[in-house]
């Protein structure tokens, strides 16, 4: 440890115990001769150093002008020490080449950006709660805290960008973009570290570290000239767009929680904002600052944007030109259309203002004049300025020249006369803008009339549409109701059978396609229906009747006049469906009267049998008659013989 350039202390220590005595003793800075030795990345160094609540400078010191040299090197050149080094010696030549001002800082956070976060605590413990409680619990105190905090910034009138999570009971989480060291909010706010809430306080990190030289002041970087209408869509994640003002997109990203800062590094890298833009009205504060902080316009619609406008505004963008980028969320989208709203806004004074700089043959920078214009002056005021600015001497010229005393001359004459012109000119555009400003009003008028009209037609038409859809829905809905209604019926019809049948009033009956196809008809009651009798059925007619217990078959076709006779013998009685009526059918499955089905079987049962008596009979007599016929005329052939 080098304390006013002598070594007060030395020797071997951890990391941890490094980082406590730089802590201890509020050391200004930490020197090493490769910073990759404290931690594999440059996240993990922002991490480590992040945790300290004095955070000394980073350096290098073996980075110098952004090339590496050997410590061996250094400390030889500069007579600390030559040869291989020890650890130790090494250390001690890092410390004085780091107090004789060699080497580099490595730059890990924002000078005067400081994060204040108020979130849950890390274990959330309930208690005895209930969740509900305690997560109002929570939420509350986090509300309560975010106040708070905003109070005391408010008080010492520090500027900030804040973000908050919105909950049931307060919030969820809430941010603050402090635009100060943090050693000023030492005191004022307080770290916390519980089981409900917590409250930390970190540095910003840079979204890309550099390394700043020790012995003099970073080079500042090239002015950029390419003047930018900047759209924004603030809240937890903001979205940015930048157009110049050819209305060129140079720009879209949304991020979670940017600051003002943030915001404003990002776009430093791709121009200069002229024109902040909002979608909405009125404007919120965050957009307000950071037009503020930008000097720029700020421009707003007179109300805010519907989502169909904006959609409207980024479709017709993306669809006219090819472009390089894509709208990924609504927060572009939104930051998009708020640019090309200002950006249309502008256009027309932009074009006016280049036809006017290429009438008077100029050789002065247009997008100069264009960006006075975009920030409020007009046409003829930016032209003046920009022309004083680069072609009366003694103002910063576009290229050093040698200016000569009739160059002067002809250059105050071509101003005097441009004066004149100006008068002129402004006299005329007077009197345009007030034209312009009455045709303006007759618009108005008569686009509120022609909407009105429009309007009406417009609600005619949904009346009439909805009145269609009502008058469907309702035979729709009749339709249903009727469908409903013979379901609920025929569910009452089946109820009722079904208790008729288990008390043993009605019979359920099984239906068959054919008699090859009764599987199982042990559960018939020795009655089937068929659909259709075939002279095949009459061979496996006495297997089935044995099997099943077959007393009768009910036809739904009818069969050839010889089945009932067949059947007859086999003692099953044969009906059609006008003989015995169901009294329902279900399916597969007839509904019939018990007593009726075993009334209709006994009666046919006894007809076929009285019918097989009467043909017995007959056959009988006939039989008979047959013999006896046969009997005299043997008879008489025996006489005939006995005659002879």
């Amino acid at each position: 440890m080098m304390v006013d350039g002598t070594i007060k202390e030395k020797g071997a220590v951890s990391l941890s115990e490094l980082l406590a005595i730089a802590q201890r003793t509020r050391a200004d800075a930490i020197a090493v001769d490769n910073v990759y030795e404290l931690a594999p990345s440059l996240e993990e160094l922002q991490r480590m150093l992040n945790s300290l609540t004095h955070t000394p400078k980073l350096v290098q010191v073996t980075m110098i002008g952004g090339k590496m040299y050997q410590l061996s090197s250094l400390a030889a050149s500069l007579g600390l020490g030559g040869g291989k080094i020890s650890p130790e010696r090494a250390a001690e030549a890092c410390a004085q080449l780091c107090f004789m001002g060699v080497g580099s800082e490595l730059v890990l956070f924002e000078s005067n950006e400081t994060r204040v976060i108020v979130s849950k605590g890390r274990q959330p413990v309930q208690g005895g709660m209930s969740v509900e409680r305690y997560k109002r619990n929570i939420e509350s105190r986090i509300l309560i805290k975010t106040k708070e905090i905003k109070n005391i910034l408010d008080s010492k009138k520090i500027d900030y960008d804040i973000f908050v999570t919105k909950s049931s009971y307060g919030l969820e989480r809430s941010v603050f973009i402090v635009y100060a060291p943090r050693d000023e909010l030492f005191g004022a706010i307080k770290p916390i570290h519980d089981h409900d809430i917590q409250v930390r306080v970190e540095l910003v990190e840079k979204h890309e570290p550099t390394f700043n030289p020790l012995a003099s002041r970073p080079r500042k970087t090239r002015k950029i000239t390419v003047h930018l209408i900047v759209g924004v869509d603030p809240g937890v994640t903001t979205g940015i767009a930048a157009l110049t003002l050819d209305g060129e997109l140079r720009l879209l990203i949304s991020g979670k929680e940017l600051g003002r800062g943030q915001v404003v590094r990002i776009l430093s890298e791709v121009g200069s904002p002229v024109v902040v833009a909002t979608d909405t009205s009125p404007p919120p504060e965050y957009v307000k600052k950071l037009a503020t902080m930008l000097n720029a316009t700020l421009v707003a619609p007179q109300s805010p944007l519907t989502v169909e406008e904006k959609r409207r505004l980024v479709s017709d963008f993306m669809g006219a030109t090819p472009q390089n980028f894509k709208v990924k969320d609504a927060h572009q989208r939104d930051a998009l259309a708020a640019a090309l709203n200002a950006y249309l806004q502008l256009r027309p004074k932009l074009v006016e203002a280049r036809e006017k700089v290429y009438r008077l043959g100029l050789d002065i920078p247009l997008e100069d004049v264009e960006a006075l214009v975009a920030k409020g002056s007009a046409i003829w005021d930016a032209i003046r300025q920009v022309s004083r600015t680069c072609l009366v001497p003694g103002h910063e010229q576009l290229a050093p020249k040698a200016v000569i005393k009739t160059e002067t001359l002809y250059l105050e004459n071509l101003l005097n006369r441009l004066n004149e012109a100006y008068k002129r000119i402004q006299k005329l555009e007077n009197e345009k803008e007030s034209l312009l400003e009455k045709i303006k009003i007759l618009e108005e008028q008569y686009n509120r009339i022609l909407n009105i009209q429009n309007y009406e037609l417009k609600k005619d038409k949904e009346i009439e549409s909805l009145k269609i859809k009502i008058n469907m829905l309702l035979k729709e809905n009749n339709l249903l109701e009727e469908e409903l209604n013979k379901i609920k019926n025929r569910l009452n019809v089946i109820e009722n059978l079904i208790a008729k049948a288990a008390f043993g009033e009605f019979v359920l009956v099984t239906r068959v396609g054919s008699l090859d196809l009764a599987s199982d008809l042990s559960r018939t009651g020795g009655v089937v229906v068929v659909g259709a009798l075939r002279p095949d059925d009459l061979k496996h007619l006495r297997e089935i009747r044995n099997k099943f217990k077959l007393k009768a078959l009910i036809y739904e076709q009818i069969p050839s006049g010889a089945f009932a006779a067949d059947l007859a013998s086999f003692d099953i009685a044969l009906l059609s469906l006008d003989e015995i009526r169901p009294v329902d059918r279900v399916r597969d499955v007839y509904v019939f009267k018990r007593d009726e089905l075993e009334k209709a079987i006994v009666e046919k049962l006894q007809k076929l049998e009285k019918e097989s008596r009467e043909r017995t009979r007959k056959a009988f007599k006939d039989l008979v008659e047959s013999y006896r016929i046969d009997r005299a005329r043997l008879i008489k052939a025996e006489g005939e013989v006995a005659k002879q």
